[in-house]
């Protein structure tokens, strides 16, 4: 059986974690994120922790931060 978890930001889903065979598999909705579609992660709490990252860092560069 496939599980699946919603990943969002502020209410907005960005990404779903769904099983795969080698941890949990990143699908990219937000095309803020879609550099980490196909990305495998260890647990689907991983995956909302980098997806989230990347929200920020985009964030940070749009204000010339990073």
């Amino acid at each position: 059986m496939i599980h699946a978890r919603p990943i969002t930001e502020n209410g907005q889903m960005i990404g779903v974690a769904t099983t795969a065979d080698r941890g949990w598999l990143f699908t990219a909705i937000d095309p803020r994120v879609e550099d980490l579609h196909g990305t495998c992660f260890g647990t689907p709490a991983e995956a909302e922790r980098v997806a989230l990252l990347v929200l920020a860092r985009g964030r940070g560069a749009a204000r010339g931060l990073a």
